[in-house]
């Protein structure tokens, strides 16, 4: 069963913390809750300071205003910001000492987890939505889940989570559009999937932008998880499905026509990016005929 915590008294008597223990199948399988929960304080007070927490944390400050400290930095929050830390990592926070504030949060894990941070959390970890009321709905749900914790709740706090991430990660993509270096990355990006048929290479990209080919590399790789020989390649690939799929054109067309310089190595790359090979994905998706 499910434990909630009390409080002391600088926290307002709606304050609810729920502490969770998950399954062997989730650990294996889901996103897995350890701690979700809303406070609200009437008294600022220390704060928290962890490190070495084998765990993922969510927190959204709904009201009030306080500060993150991690990776060496410290963050002012306002009424609105979220954080997402690696709590594996020496991290803090606290209220304002003259403006409590009130505080949703989902403490979680899974298989997954860290490639979603080291993926998507790492590089910002405090971070206004786009759209706060579908985290705030989210975070929500979590902790109903948590409270009533009956036979379906790993299930569905797993999805509830894996949503939460995709309002976090969709908000940061739709939120303000970037700036800087950021913004060059993202012309970088459209340029390449728009001319992904063109023989780019990475001396010419790093032409085309004015910027140093070693920085466009490095920061193309942590911004979108991939390199950009990945990027172009897997572009490349998804033209010859539709290709294989919807046309009649043989390999050796499609490999033209999809930027690749020969059928051999089109069927080496198509391979490695499907496990099968093109003319299998072809058969397997059309079916028989008539």
């Amino acid at each position: 069963m499910p434990q909630s915590s009390q409080f002391p008294a600088c926290y307002h008597p709606s304050s609810v913390r729920v502490i969770l223990t998950p399954s062997p199948f989730a650990r294996e399988n889901l996103f897995y809750l350890q701690e979700a929960g809303h406070i609200r304080l009437v008294q600022s007070h220390a704060g928290t300071q962890r490190s070495s927490l084998d765990s993922f944390l969510i927190v959204q400050v709904a009201a009030g205003s306080g500060s993150l400290q991690y990776g060496g930095r410290s963050w002012p929050l306002q009424a609105g910001q979220c954080f997402w830390v690696d709590c594996r990592r020496p991290h803090g926070y606290r209220s304002a000492p003259d403006d409590p504030w009130e505080l949703r949060w989902v403490h979680f894990n899974g298989r997954s987890a860290p490639a979603f941070y080291r993926r998507f959390g790492s590089a910002e970890p405090v971070f206004t939505p786009a759209d706060a009321g579908a985290v705030a709905r989210r975070l929500d749900a979590v902790l109903d889940l948590a409270r009533r914790w009956d036979a379906t709740a790993e299930l569905e706090a797993s999805a509830e989570v894996a949503g939460l991430l995709a309002s976090v990660l969709a908000g940061r993509a739709r939120g303000a559009a970037p700036a800087g270096p950021a913004a060059r990355l993202e012309q970088v990006r459209t340029y390449l999937l728009e001319h992904c048929t063109e023989p780019l290479t990475l001396d010419e990209l790093a032409a085309r932008f004015y910027v140093s080919k070693y920085y466009l590399a490095r920061s193309f790789k942590q911004r979108y998880g991939e390199t950009i020989v990945g990027c172009l390649h897997a572009a490349r690939i998804d033209r010859a499905k539709q290709m294989l799929r919807y046309t009649d054109l043989t390999l050796g067309q499609i490999a033209a026509a999809c930027g690749f310089r020969e059928q051999a190595y089109f069927t080496r790359r198509f391979r490695a990016a499907e496990g099968q090979t093109a003319t299998d994905y072809r058969r397997a998706w059309r079916g028989r005929q008539g």
